[in-house]
């Protein structure tokens, strides 16, 4: 494997300090822009990047690029983005007691990045004895110091509002904002000229082409990582392909960087002859591209010569997802556990994404009871593997099948549990055509960190019983 070169994309705010990390440890260190980005091929260790200049080798990219907003305006009146370097010089000075206004989850729930870019600036603000209000519907403060940020600013000054209900109108011959809040029982009144809020979910088309030419898998607002921090703050879909979001830039740089060179140690060590990973039959293959476009970790390549798609191993995660969308069956994917026997009839077996309700399962078995003898697993990498003759081969030998996947926009492999949701579904609608009993198959989304609710549902349909 090739450990010698990084390759960083993009200009970010912390571009120096990532530059001299990898230095330090010894590494050669590459910078090219977003806009001269064309393409990258192959995998961790052995990377070719492709710019309008020239390519590079690496054995591993950083993407330094955060998606910025654009200002945007609330009632016709200006308000500046939350994400502005410098705020001071867009304050009033000729007004010094004239309030500043953070406001978040106006839009929309507002990602952690913002969050942390609130507090931290709402505080220096408070420092410089502006008063300064923070406006927001949700609290967060799970990971990167979030409790330390809120303890801070509260400190300085800075006021909170936590708000159910919000109005806000713009006075065009005062050129001042009146923000009205409601938290349920009290309403509060706010006039100011200065707003900074997030502005358009909509990621800025440098990052978005950037995202394109490595082929990292993005969320619904356009972010890479910054809307799934509880995941990792580093890891985006393709391996050997890491992005400083804003999350990782505002605070633990150094854990993030450090998380990078352990992924990329653990890939060094890994037996690629071992490993469960797609394998594709050259003489099934149409060359249709169809993995190519699907595959989430950007594990499929094509073999322009032999005109078939070849399967990168360490790129690959195993997810299935490149199997269940070949229309020549040229893909297959091995199970690793062992085959299910025909003696499971009184069981239920748990068919779980292993980064989600495989970590909550094994935190709740212990403590079922009796039930717990009920119950086996069969872990998954992703929910997206689940296809219809999985579901359908447990259901002919366990009494009672749970597909137990991950929550909405929380699959780092890129919406697999929807997917095991919709083969759920299809499968509910083929029993019940079939004269089988619908209730013997069941499904849940749950997080990793949400044991308890998975005890529930599992006790309860285990037991056939219903949840209230």
């Amino acid at each position: 494997m090739n450990r010698t070169n990084v390759l960083i994309v993009g200009e970010g705010p912390k571009n120096n300090e990532i530059v001299s990390y990898f230095e330090g440890k010894g590494y050669g260190v590459a910078q090219t822009s977003v806009a001269g980005l064309r393409a990258l091929e192959g995998q961790i260790g052995g990377f070719a990047a492709r710019t309008n200049e020239r390519e590079y080798d690496a054995g591993f990219v950083v993407l330094a690029e955060v998606p910025g907003y654009e200002p945007t305006d609330i009632d016709g009146g200006r308000v500046h983005s939350l994400y502005a370097p410098d705020k001071r010089k867009l304050l009033p000075k000729d007004d010094r007691l004239d309030p500043v206004v953070f406001l978040l989850d106006w839009y929309g729930e507002s990602s952690m990045a913002a969050t942390l870019q609130a507090l931290t600036d709402a505080t220096d603000l408070a420092g410089q004895k502006r008063g300064v209000y923070y406006l927001s519907r949700f609290v967060r403060t799970a990971g990167y110091g979030g409790e330390t940020l809120y303890r801070d600013a509260r400190n300085s000054g800075v006021r909170f509002i936590k708000y159910e209900d919000l109005s806000i109108a713009f006075d065009y011959n005062e050129n001042k904002f009146t923000l009205v809040a409601n938290d349920g029982a009290i309403e509060h009144k706010v006039v100011t000229g200065t707003i900074f809020a997030e502005g358009s979910r909509a990621a800025t088309p440098a990052f978005t082409s950037a995202a394109k030419a490595l082929r990292i898998r993005v969320s619904q607002q356009g972010y890479a990582t910054e809307d799934r921090f509880y995941l990792a703050p580093v890891l985006t879909t393709r391996r050997g392909v890491y992005h400083i979001s804003r999350d990782v830039a505002a605070e633990r740089l150094q854990d993030g960087l450090n998380a990078i060179l352990a992924d990329v140690a653990g890939a060094e060590r890994e037996d690629t002859e071992t490993k469960n990973t797609a394998t594709v039959d050259g003489e099934k293959c149409v060359f249709c591209y169809s993995c190519y476009r699907a595959c989430p970790h950007g594990a499929m390549e094509p073999d322009g010569l032999a005109r078939v798609m070849e399967n990168l191993p360490l790129a690959c995660q195993g997810c299935g997802i490149c199997a269940s969308v070949c229309p020549g069956n040229a893909i297959e994917l091995l199970w690793d556990e062992e085959p299910v026997l025909a003696d499971k009839a009184e069981k239920t077996l748990v068919l779980c994404c292993e980064n989600s309700a495989e970590i909550a399962l094994k935190e709740v078995l212990p403590k079922m009871g009796k039930d717990a003898a009920y119950i086996e697993l069969q872990s998954v990498p992703c929910g997206g593997r689940i296809g219809l003759e999985d579901i359908s081969a447990s259901l002919a030998c366990y009494g009672k099948v749970m597909v137990a996947v991950c929550m909405d926009d929380a699959c780092k492999h890129h919406d697999g549990n929807k997917r095991a949701c919709a083969q759920k579904r299809r499968l509910d609608e083929m029993l019940e055509r079939s004269g089988i009993d619908v209730a013997r198959l069941s499904y849940t989304q749950v997080s990793h960190a949400l044991p308890g609710v998975l005890r529930d549902e599992l006790t309860s349909f285990v037991r056939g019983e219903t949840l209230a």
